[in-house]
């Protein structure tokens, strides 16, 4: 059952994916757009968005609106420990000389140098494959955006695509998805501006009779009206494509792959991680704010002076002014002028509100609290509270406990995101299978590093221990103990490492294996020679 599109708007997407951009603006701060209480207090000039509204909005109002974003924090914290841990994507089938072969004599838009019509000879023809396909998706600058997109729509979406560009996987955000109700297709669409016109392009996948169809569907937009192009010519000269209907055969899964956030049989798209944390967020702004402005207010000392100095000091305003100019305006310079007063014998007094002691500042903790607990965050992951102890270096053992909360949520995320990325690479390998048989179809073995940082002395020394009892491999280690080194450099210290292993001593060639009495350079105690039973 496809989707019958007629109309295109923002309750379109909002009646599929939710309020995704209410997330979005409170992940990008846009807070004082959004917030009904900001908006009443800078609509009445009693602060002001200096972001928002500019510098010449904010110079007559000292107080700012101000904001301490939980929100970005809750889907950024995340990211950073997922991103930092995905490695190296590389092949799980061993190379094979057959199959390397057939990769070279068919596969030349793999090979680097070949566009420019220079010769190239794949050496590992899996591994060569799937690294062009990373290079090609920038899968290595796409890891942050992808979990923070995630975090913050609930979801996100996936597919493989190939144009000029070369085989690679493209990402996108989650209200261009729109899955079919009987789960056998779905479709990505997406409002465009071609010429000065407005269209909606669709792109539809489904699963029939054992076979996988590709459509791209082209609507005029008028409003938010939407018309149907039935011309195929006119499509396709309007999208610079040579083909509309793509038929995969022997295909039973889409393309498109969708990776919700939380999902439930409630929310099977997902939800997401800022859900239902609006109010907090209000709540923790709109304290911050009155703090800020009864601080403004009652921060600055002021004077209290007796009646009759404050009738003098006019006097002195008026005839130094003049009368209208000088009523009601008092300079500090002609305090020097001042007379007691009689009953009390003040001349004047300076008033000053302790402002430690303004509330508010403690009940915005809490519902900070409430908001990490809510969403799984550590308190340390965003070193909210500091004191002494904080200053002093801690080891990587003592992070992990600080950020146990915080790494138990990034690791189901990650093991969500690696089946998410490993489906994507199987489906572009199936792509180029199809144009290539020598090319296999797999899922890519892809590296997990540590979420924690940890130091280069603390690494090595880790995965030492398990290399040594056995229960790691050389070239795990070797990987693990480089995480950032590129697959030719560890191919080449393996080959280094090896060579070492197999290098004898000049003692061992000339006079075999070593024994107590050639250590001894073949003399007894006393320094004599030992001759040898052959003589």
């Amino acid at each position: 059952m496809t989707i019958e599109w007629k109309e295109w708007n923002e309750k379109t997407i909002t009646d599929v994916h939710g309020d995704i951009y209410l997330h979005r603006d409170l992940y990008e701060g846009n807070h004082a757009a959004i917030f009904p209480r900001a908006e009443k207090l800078i609509k009445n000039g009693e602060i002001t968005d200096q972001l928002f509204k500019g510098y010449q909005e904010a110079r007559k109002v000292q107080t700012p609106y101000i904001q301490a974003n939980l929100c970005k924090l809750i889907a950024e914290v995340p990211a950073m420990l997922v991103a930092r841990s995905i490695g190296k994507v590389t092949s799980s089938i061993p190379s094979d000389e057959r199959q390397t072969k057939a990769v070279n004599e068919t596969t030349d838009e793999l090979i680097d140098g070949a566009e420019k019509g220079e010769s190239s000879v794949i050496e590992d023809a899996q591994s060569e494959v799937i690294r062009q396909i990373v290079k090609n998706s920038k899968l290595d600058l796409e890891h942050w955006s992808n979990i923070v997109q995630h975090q913050v729509d609930g979801g996100l979406v996936g597919v493989p695509f190939e144009d000029e560009k070369g085989l690679r996987i493209e990402f996108k955000s989650r209200d261009v998805y729109f899955p079919h109700e009987d789960g056998l297709g779905a479709d990505l669409a997406y409002k465009r501006t071609i010429e000065g016109q407005d269209y909606i392009h669709v792109y539809r996948e489904r699963v029939e009779g054992g076979r996988l169809t590709a459509t791209h569907l082209l609507y005029e937009l008028n409003g938010s009206q939407m018309t149907q192009i039935e011309d195929d010519a006119q499509v396709r000269d309007i999208l610079k494509a040579q083909q509309l209907v793509t038929t995969y055969n022997g295909r039973s899964q889409l393309f498109i792959q969708y990776w919700g956030n939380q999902k439930t049989f409630i929310n099977p798209l997902g939800v997401s991680a800022l859900r239902n944390q609006y109010g907090k967020q209000d709540e923790i702004n709109w304290r911050l704010t009155q703090t800020g402005i009864v601080f403004e207010r009652n921060s600055k000392p002021r004077i209290a002076i007796s009646e009759d100095t404050f009738t003098r000091l006019e006097q002195i305003a008026m005839e130094r002014y003049g009368e209208e100019e000088g009523r009601g305006r008092i300079d500090h310079e002609f305090l020097e002028v001042t007379t007691f007063d009689k009953d009390t014998g003040k001349a004047m007094e300076v008033i000053q509100v302790d402002v430690k002691n303004i509330g508010g500042l403690e009940w915005a903790q809490d519902i900070m609290k409430t908001m990490l607990m809510e969403t799984q965050t550590s308190e340390k992951a965003l070193d909210f509270y500091k004191d002494a102890s904080n200053n002093s270096a801690v080891s990587g053992v003592a992070k992990f406990y600080d950020l146990y909360l915080s790494i138990t949520k990034a690791e189901r995320i990650q093991q969500e995101y690696v089946y998410f990325l490993k489906q994507l690479l199987e489906s572009c390998l199936w792509l180029q299978n199809k144009k290539d048989p020598a090319v296999l179809i797999e899922e890519p073995d892809i590296a997990l590093n540590e979420m924690v940082p940890v130091t280069r002395t603390d690494l090595v020394t880790e995965n030492l221990s398990a290399l040594e009892a056995g229960g790691m491999s050389l070239e795990t280690f070797v990987r693990r103990t480089n995480p950032t080194a590129s697959e030719e450099w560890i191919v080449e210290e393996l080959e280094r490492i090896e060579m070492e292993k197999q290098t004898v001593d000049s003692v061992s060639i000339l006079s075999g294996p070593q024994t107590a009495d050639n250590l001894n350079d073949n003399r007894d105690e006393n320094g004599e020679i030992i001759e040898s039973d052959d003589e």
